[in-house]
């Protein structure tokens, strides 16, 4: 677990760039550094690494090149089946000199190359240079775990990093913001693969590889699709479903315990982590420790869920509890890690979650994908109102219903009835596609038409691959939120927040074989009456308490309604009085404050546009004051 930056480019560089790039990322990778330098064919061509030791302590150092010197890797995460893999790579002549899954990957893609790219099985993203072949690849995993930019240089080169601060460092890279990345990010809370909000900045999207080669750059193209679902799976026993399902988690949770290093579990107390955190604790020789993050608002606490589960499996568990206290010692810090702005809120008890479990472990186990891969989100369920909703005459719906639900009172209670109501019927559109993604949007579409002078008649972009390879059945919603949502906001929150604190968090149900297997399974096996994650929760059933299984959904969400009436109202009327991003001549300053006068008087919850707005604001200003220190080395 790492983070990787470098470049390949015509002009003799700066000596002092590269070290640059990979200071702008060390939060990384605190345990050790190193840097690869060549020329060859015109170009310059320079991989560094900043690494966090998890596998082959002593023998993973980066960049690597193989024994055979036909391939130099930077590698950033975890390759789960590498102990599978090695053999046949070392029956094929491949030779090895370390332990470590980074050489595997290496020697796998030299012998393979892009045609072997869906056999690996793990959360990565990489950039391997083929000195005979003058060649650069970058690859990103399947579900988007780990993070992947990239930026085309003028010369003819290209640039690449974990994370946009690295890139940054560049003296070549863009700083202007694109005005259709603004609308992505004010519409989703993110902005989606491959456009960032950076112009000319890219990010490669998940199960994507690159390749640069004699100064061309060519487009991104998949390795991978998810699977169709197999309807035959329909007429076999539930039960047996349900402990297949078990099995193909089991050998995940098994593959991810591989470490050198003591490993953890994030428990939330929801299903999907307490199912991890059982299977984890029953495969460990060991007594595993468990992080939860409680809060003091008990309408989002959730910690005594966790400890349920953690003193049902055994597990020596930890927690913290936090308040609007804590959100002003850590709000700036926090943000600050954001490379790029991110405006789901729930990054902030994240970030604590994973300081706390960076105290004691290393690696810790999380939960996510569980909800995209068994039916999860109330959104699925929504879907099936929206047929009759749509029954009713617009006419009736526009004159009738709509004014009813806007008139109802904002609550701080998290989802409560009327923050439901009004997004299920003033977010309603005929298209099912869009109507999910305003059900799941930051700033709806009429808003951002007001708001964001790009946003005139404008909608987020990028979602045509996504959209084109969705499936027709019931799994349709389940596998957009896999593409868009879980890689755009879940994983990049999870990814920067552990990062910041050097901890690599890994995800079982994101395991090749669990993901294929889910989406082969019906929708009628994972959505079934008012309830989801039906064959998920008969599995769990055989290790969690019937409490922790029929309970409902919460999130984990954070008051931001009742913080923007209280701690966070200064700050925000400090960034409507002044802010740089009044100065991208992008954005309507009136309409944010109106929307912050009615968020005020209760008249409309606008906390989240409002909370993007600070996000924004803090990664703008800390562009502004880094860009002349990066510059003094290029």
């Amino acid at each position: 677990m790492c983070g990787i930056a470098g470049f390949v480019q015509q002009e003799e560089p700066d000596p002092r760039l590269l070290g640059a790039m990979l200071r702008s990322i060390a939060h990384r990778g605190p345990d050790g550094e190193g840097e690869h330098h060549e020329r060859g064919g015109g170009y310059t061509v320079a991989l560094g690494h900043r690494r966090l030791s998890i596998i082959d302590l002593e023998g993973g150092r980066q960049p690597l090149t193989t024994a055979a010197g036909d391939a130099t890797i930077v590698f950033n995460g975890e390759l789960f089946n590498f102990q599978d893999l090695r053999p046949g790579l070392e029956r094929s002549g491949r030779a090895f000199v370390t332990r470590s899954d980074t050489e595997v990957v290496a020697n796998h893609f030299a012998l393979h190359g892009t045609a072997g790219l869906g056999d690996l099985n793990g959360m990565l993203a990489f950039a391997i240079w083929q000195p005979r072949e003058q060649r650069l690849t970058l690859v990103r995993d399947r579900a988007g775990v780990k993070p992947l930019y990239y930026a085309p240089l003028p010369s003819g080169g290209i640039a690449f990093a974990s994370e946009l601060t690295a890139l940054l460092a560049h003296p070549a890279i863009s700083r202007r913001v694109d005005a259709q990345g603004l609308v992505d990010y004010f519409f989703h809370d993110y902005v989606q693969a491959p456009t960032t909000l950076l112009e000319g900045v890219y990010k490669l999207p998940p199960a994507c590889f690159l390749e640069w080669q004699g100064g061309r750059i060519g487009e991104p193209r998949p390795f991978w699709q998810l699977r169709q679902t197999d309807p035959l799976l329909a007429r076999r026993r539930h039960v047996v479903l349900a402990d297949e399902t078990l099995e193909k988690l089991e050998r995940a949770v098994t593959r991810q315990l591989v470490a050198d290093v003591p490993i953890g579990v994030f428990l939330s107390g929801g299903i999907d982590s307490s199912i991890v955190a059982a299977l984890a604790q029953r495969g460990s020789p060991h007594r595993l420790r468990t992080f939860s993050i409680g809060f003091s608002d008990k309408a989002f606490d959730e910690s005594r869920y966790a400890r349920l589960v953690a003193q049902h499996i055994g597990s020596d568990h930890v927690e913290r509890t936090i308040g609007p206290s804590d959100l002003h010692a850590i709000l700036l810090p926090a943000i600050d890690h954001l490379d790029e702005p991110l405006a789901d809120p729930s990054f902030i008890p994240t970030y604590l979650l994973s300081r706390l479990a960076s105290e004691h472990v290393k690696v810790v186990l999380g939960g996510d994908g569980g909800d995209e891969l068994f039916g999860g989100y109330p959104t699925y369920r929504a879907h099936r109102m929206a047929a009759v909703y749509a029954a009713i005459p617009r006419r009736l719906r526009e004159a009738v219903v709509e004014p009813l639900v806007a008139s109802l009172k904002v609550r701080s209670s998290h989802q409560s009835f009327e923050w439901k109501a009004k997004h299920f019927a003033l977010r309603f559109d005929d298209d099912p596609v869009w109507r999910h993604l305003r059900w799941l949007s930051n700033t709806d579409l009429p808003d951002l038409a007001r708001a964001l002078s790009a946003g005139r008649g404008a909608r987020p972009t990028n979602l045509t691959r996504s959209v084109a390879s969705l499936p027709a059945d019931g799994n349709r919603f389940l596998a957009l939120d896999f593409l868009t949502y879980l890689p755009g906001s879940v994983l990049a929150k999870v990814d920067r927040a552990s990062m910041a604190h050097g901890l690599e968090v890994r995800p079982p149900f994101l395991d090749n074989e669990l993901v294929d297997w889910a989406f082969s399974l019906p929708a009628s096996l994972k959505l079934r009456g008012d309830s989801g994650k039906y064959l998920l929760k008969l599995a769990a059933s055989r290790h969690l308490p019937a409490e922790i299984i029929h309970r409902k959904k919460k999130g984990f969400g954070i008051p931001l309604v009742a913080w923007m009436w209280g701690p966070l109202r200064g700050a925000v009327e400090s960034v409507l009085r002044e802010s740089p991003a009044w100065d991208l001549g992008l954005l309507e300053q009136p309409v944010f404050a109106g929307w912050h006068d009615a968020h005020q008087a209760r008249r409309a919850d606008h906390s989240r546009s409002l909370w993007a707005l600070l996000v924004l604001d803090r990664w703008l200003r800390r562009r502004d004051r880094d860009n002349s220190a990066l510059r003094q080395v290029a």
